[in-house]
């Protein structure tokens, strides 16, 4: 690998939702995709750190940011993602209680580290919806190295744009809180 300095850059929800389908995939023994979602799959984020480091192979340039919706007071969840190592970024629900503005957010913070680092590094977001190809393409075209790192049922677009697609499917109950492993 040509770089090994990383920016991080994670929607929550996101990666937590496509990653509660997949274990209820597993768990029911269907082998497809449903809109059913495993509630007790929750993810470690310390051994998600812990993989897009390659057994600390590479480094994080900056603290990697997370992103996602206000948790209610008495939440422990951000405090734990927190202590393992994320900046977390949180945003208000909406009326109809559906998360707004995690993907611009993301995407802008993403745009203004092409602006502002004069050395191009390697960028990984963790997202899987085809929102972000133009924030990789821009990447790419300043000469920085885009690696997406999600379930395999990320948008087809998505992972034609990035240089380096990397599907979490292999590593779902590594990833489960509580659960395999460090390998």
């Amino acid at each position: 690998m040509a770089d090994v300095s990383l920016y991080v850059f994670v929607d929550n929800s996101n990666v937590l939702i496509e990653g509660r389908r997949f274990a209820e995939a597993r768990r029911s023994r269907k082998g497809k995709l449903s809109p059913y979602k495993d509630a007790g799959y929750d993810i470690d984020w310390g051994k998600f750190l812990y993989l897009l480091k390659e057994k600390d192979a590479r480094a994080f340039v900056d603290v990697p940011v997370l992103y996602g919706s206000r948790p209610p007071a008495e939440d422990s969840v951000w405090n734990r993602i927190r202590d393992d190592g994320f900046d977390v970024k949180v945003f208000d629900r909406n009326i109809r209680n559906k998360e707004k503005g995690v993907d611009m957010e993301m995407g802008m913070d993403v745009a203004q580290l092409l602006y502002t680092v004069a050395s191009p590094k390697t960028v990984v977001i963790a997202a899987g919806d085809a929102d972000y190809v133009p924030v990789i393409d821009r990447a790419k075209g300043k000469g920085w190295r885009v690696e997406v790192w999600f379930w395999s049922n990320a948008a087809v677009e998505l992972q034609k744009a990035a240089s380096r697609f990397v599907p979490l499917d292999p590593h779902l109950e590594f990833l489960r809180l509580g659960g395999g492993a460090v390998s």
